[in-house]
């Protein structure tokens, strides 16, 4: 009885078995590492997002906090902002009105408004001064004396005491003019009573007979 003899073909044909269940091992290994290396990678990239989303959202919450005390300190900041907005608004408008009155108006009629101004600024606030009118106390000298026809005496005019009319009188004759003397109405000289001094008119009467005399004064 032979024994078993392996040839040359049985030992070729059993490295290569040998040779495709190692290779095949290590694929199986190199496959279940890998498996095992990209579920631990799965799992540390959604531990990192998770963790990004994390710090996103508590970023955002600081933000948003930092927004509501931000605007809860601004209503003065907003008043201040929105008055100078609002002042150099105005300060532009001004402006552009001024602009255009300066193309509209000539450097004469703006010399002639100025002019005006200023004069109108003179007499306001110049003080209303009214100078009192003196009352004037007029006495009438004739310069020719007139003599009625029966009277003793000439009249020389008009004179103006403390508001009242008299008549100045001379005695007919060669009398000095120290002798002047005069009349007031009612009273009586030489028979003849001043009834009364009408305008420019002298009213006499006699006593004895009631005659009456016009005399024009001048």
């Amino acid at each position: 009885m032979r024994g078993f003899q392996s040839t040359p073909g049985d030992s070729r044909s059993m490295l290569l078995r040998a040779a495709g269940i190692a290779w095949l091992t290590l694929i199986s290994a190199a496959t279940i590492v890998n498996h095992a290396s990209l579920s631990s990678l799965a799992t540390q990239a959604s531990a990192n997002v998770q963790a990004s989303q994390v710090v996103a959202l508590e970023a955002g919450l600081t933000e948003l906090n930092q927004s509501l005390d931000t605007l809860q300190k601004r209503p003065v900041a907003l008043t201040q902002a929105r008055y100078e907005t609002d002042s150099k608004t105005l300060e532009q408008r001004m402006t552009a009105i001024e602009i255009g009155l300066k193309q509209r108006l000539t450097a004469a009629s703006l010399s002639s408004l100025e002019t005006r101004i200023d004069q109108l600024t003179t007499r306001l606030d110049k003080p209303n001064q009214t100078t009192p009118v003196p009352v004037r106390t007029r006495v009438t000298h004739p310069t020719k004396p007139t003599q009625a026809a029966g009277l003793p005496f000439t009249v020389m005019g008009i004179e103006l005491r403390g508001g009242e009319r008299f008549l100045s009188i001379l005695p007919t004759g060669n009398a000095a003019f120290s002798e002047m003397r005069v009349l007031r109405p009612g009273e009586t000289d030489s028979g003849w009573r001043l009834q009364a001094i009408d305008g420019q008119t002298a009213v006499f009467q006699r006593e004895n007979d009631g005659q009456t005399h016009r005399l024009t004064l001048p």
